[in-house]
């Protein structure tokens, strides 16, 4: 005999609380989160996690619940979150809620979704599902952005540096200040851009997919981006002195017509190295990639 609430869409809430400002998780939000989402006819499974690599087989076991009935996924967290989450729901019919709790959260903020946790599950219930694009290195996706070079170093820093002295922004741009300020090795990389070879040299290889954060960085690269193309800098030349003009120039908006840059917008870019592993930060997580890098854009891969 079935019981009543099988009959119900389900939705899997998956909530990170290690995610951003760990002091404003309030341990009453998965409740709140629930009661929106049930007051919608959903059947709510909760799941709170620190560890990002819970995340698969959550979202596994969801989809497999899916093909017999309608659910959707709920994430709750940083972009790193829903990036996990997102990864496992590549060309699935499955929607993704978002619910941000990060640190920077631009993701929701591209896509208009309020940063306050209770009015992000109303648009949820009440927002139309839509289709966007993701960025893929071989087989991983971005929703934001993926670099090699100086910006996984970057990132590792700031994860020390936050664990030091707390999630807040602050702590994130004075530790990034910190790790530009110094010298950096360049890296030789073999680029086809859409089949056409060029080498170079560089510290850093930038790609990114938000628009939104495209245009805080004051690049004119996110009309490229809001093509669906590859939108992709290379910095030569980077020393210390260097480094403090383009982040100038980048706040007067003329970052990209500094001879040091090099920009991209392309359908596909492959990057070849003598090593054969780099370093990639997906989403503000670092992976360790075998060469060569294939980069492209994913039209219509998420639906959220």
């Amino acid at each position: 005999m079935c019981s009543l609430t099988s009959s119900k869409p389900l939705l899997t809430l998956i909530i990170n609380t290690c995610a951003g400002h760990r002091g404003l998780f309030q341990q009453s939000l998965p409740d709140l989160l629930a009661q929106v989402f049930e007051k919608h006819g959903f059947e709510v499974n909760t799941a709170i996690i620190c560890n990002p690599d819970d995340i698969g087989p959550i979202v596994q076991k969801a989809l497999a619940e899916y093909r017999t009935r309608q659910g959707m996924i709920v994430g709750a967290g940083g972009d790193g979150t829903l990036n996990s989450i997102a990864q496992r729901l590549l060309h699935s019919n499955v929607p993704l809620g978002i619910i941000p709790l990060g640190t920077f959260n631009y993701v929701a903020r591209v896509l208009r979704i309020p940063l306050d946790p209770l009015a992000a599950a109303d648009i949820a219930m009440k927002g139309v599902a839509r289709w966007v694009h993701v960025g893929r290195v071989n087989q991983y996706i971005y929703l934001n952005n993926a670099s090699l070079g100086l910006y996984p170093t970057l990132i590792e820093q700031r994860e020390n540096d936050k664990h030091r002295f707390g999630r807040f922004k602050a702590v994130a741009l004075v530790s990034g200040l910190a790790v530009l300020m110094k010298e950096h090795q360049t890296m030789k990389l073999q680029m086809q851009i859409d089949g056409h070879p060029e080498w170079i040299e560089t510290p850093v290889v930038f790609f990114g997919n938000n628009q939104l954060q495209l245009q805080d960085m004051h690049l004119e690269l996110a009309n490229c981006a809001a093509q669906g193309k590859l939108a992709a800098v290379a910095v030569k030349g980077m020393t210390p002195l260097n480094t403090l003009k383009l982040i100038a120039k980048m706040q007067l908006g003329t970052f990209e017509q500094s001879p040091e840059v090099i920009r991209y917008c392309a359908d596909t870019i492959i990057i070849k190295s003598a090593s054969r592993h780099l370093k990639v930060a997906i989403d503000g997580e670092i992976v360790q990639m075998t060469t060569p890098l294939r980069f492209q854009v994913v039209r219509e891969g998420i639906k959220i």
